[in-house]
């Protein structure tokens, strides 16, 4: 079970209503825009491929405030997809 803290930028920007993007003509949170992106890019960077030059998984860490290589970023990730969706 994965714990988020109130104080990182993900929970900021899910929870900030004036913070969206546009998607296929709905309204959907930034957060979950870059969870969608970061599960992405985890996932290419665990298989050996940096998604772009400027890229660190440094800053996906701080983002979500998680911990670990790019394989578990990648599950602890998913796990937050599934408990946004599932709920």
């Amino acid at each position: 079970m994965i714990t988020l803290s109130s104080n990182t930028q993900f929970f900021k920007d899910m929870t900030d209503e004036s913070r969206t993007v546009n998607v296929n003509g709905n309204v959907m949170p930034m957060g979950y825009w870059n969870l969608i992106l970061s599960i992405r890019d985890c996932s290419l960077y665990a298989k050996g491929i940096k998604p772009n030059r400027h890229w660190k998984i440094s800053n996906v860490k701080t983002y979500f405030g998680l911990k670990g290589d790019a394989s578990k970023l990648v599950k602890q990730l998913e796990e937050i997809k599934m408990a946004l969706t599932n709920s």
